[in-house]
């Protein structure tokens, strides 16, 4: 069972379908994902808690950057059409919706705690409710729409020639992303709830329910950018190479910066093949032949930029690395030399 996170937070594993589609049509993920402070590297890692208005502002502006206002509710369709693994756990043995839903309640309550579902029935109508138990701040016109999209598209493929669409009314704050085909505009209303409430006949909670999802284990998944760890390696270069300088930056402070955990960086590392240590002095060795090859900064100057704050110790480093000393490198591969 996942560990429970508080209200305040939602697993990586809901950004990352997002993420995937949005690295797809060309967006900068990392970009959006440093611009609402989310370490790249929870894509690797669903179970992982981020701060769940980060998430949606990060989906808004993968949207927005896109130009493509049903971006999150075509993700959500494509993915209500493979399954989740609460929601695959959920339909399990269900055989009508009444029990899939009630189901699905029991794996919410037990695995997440940032919403809270319920299931409210009368005589004619049963609401199917999901309550954000956070306020966010900014738009959540993705949000609301993925949740819209994912939902009937759950119990369209669910109840079969059971669904209609002209009885079932989904209520959300905002309408804006929702795609115009995925429901009669009559069958949407406005409101200042905090969530999103589904309405439909309460006799639907007898028809028999059934999901045909693809197996897990026949999933192909692309990756993004050819693969999480490519861009993974990336973002932690781009992190090692702006504290280079810190002369005794280690792997404790550098996960710090990075705001991952030891053991999940420790974890990268042994599955690269790599270490800290080994990973620091390649790229300080690449950035201290590149300046000294192009540019014309002094010995002491590239030394302190790649976190040596004496030249003979950069000497004695540099020549481990290279088999050279750094003014012999640089007489023999062109780099301007002051002093």
């Amino acid at each position: 069972m996942a560990r429970r996170t508080g209200p305040r937070f939602a697993r990586a594993a809901i950004l990352i379908p997002f993420a995937r589609e949005f690295d797809r049509r060309g967006g900068d993920v990392i970009k959006v994902l440093s611009d609402h402070h989310i370490a790249i590297s929870v894509m690797e890692q669903p179970e992982v808690a981020v701060e769940a208005s980060s998430i949606y502002a990060a989906i808004e502006d993968m949207a927005e950057a896109l130009g493509d206002r049903y971006f999150g509710a075509a993700v959500a369709v494509e993915a209500a059409h493979h399954g989740t693994p609460m929601l695959r756990d959920a339909a399990t043995g269900a055989k009508t919706f009444g029990d899939f839903l009630t189901r699905a309640i029991k794996e919410t309550a037990e695995r997440v705690d940032n919403v809270r579902y319920s299931l409210l029935i009368t005589a004619d109508r049963a609401n199917f409710e999901i309550q954000r138990l956070l306020s966010p701040t900014g738009s959540i016109t993705q949000v609301d729409a993925i949740g819209a999209a994912f939902y009937v598209t759950v119990f369209r493929l669910g109840l079969h020639q059971h669904f209609d669409a002209g009885k079932i009314v989904v209520t959300t704050p905002s309408q804006e992303g929702i795609p115009p085909s995925l429901l009669p505009r009559r069958a949407l209303m406005k409101s200042a709830i905090n969530g999103l409430k589904i309405s439909f006949p309460s006799d639907w909670l007898l028809a028999p329910f059934s999901l045909h999802w693809t197996s897990l284990a026949d999933l192909q998944v692309e990756p993004i950018s050819q693969g999480g760890r490519f861009i993974t390696q990336i973002y932690l270069q781009e992190k090692l190479k702006e504290h280079l300088s810190q002369e005794n930056l280690n792997l404790k402070d550098f996960c710090k910066i990075c705001r991952m955990h030891p053991r999940s960086f420790q974890r990268f590392l042994t599955e690269n093949g790599t270490s800290f240590r080994q990973m620091r002095d390649e790229l300080r060795r690449a950035m201290a032949t590149d300046l000294l090859s192009n540019s014309d900064k002094t010995i002491a100057e590239v030394a302190a930029r790649v976190g040596h704050s004496s030249p003979a110790a950069f000497d004695r480093a540099f020549k481990r690395w290279t088999g050279e000393t750094p003014s012999n490198y640089r007489k023999t591969h062109g780099g301007l030399v002051r002093g």
